[in-house]
């Protein structure tokens, strides 16, 4: 997508959320874990308008969203 339209002025990007997301259900599942487990839902959307804000020149293709304190 991002070959085809990137031309056209569109651009296309490839986000990975590595994390569980802190909802209800989630908190409920995952109860024993600490705060810093989770991802917020508002951070998503943070990196969700950073990439729509990019100029041209600098256009992000992957990008991948993980709390800080996941382990590799």
């Amino acid at each position: 997508m991002a070959r085809d339209l990137g031309p056209k002025g569109v651009h296309v990007a490839y986000v990975v959320i590595d994390a569980v997301i802190d909802v209800p259900w989630a908190r409920e599942r995952f109860k024993q874990k600490p705060d810093d487990f989770f991802i917020a839902p508002a951070a998503i959307a943070d990196e969700a308008w950073h990439l729509a804000g990019q100029p041209r020149s600098a256009w992000s293709f992957n990008v991948e969203v993980r709390p800080y304190a996941e382990t590799w």
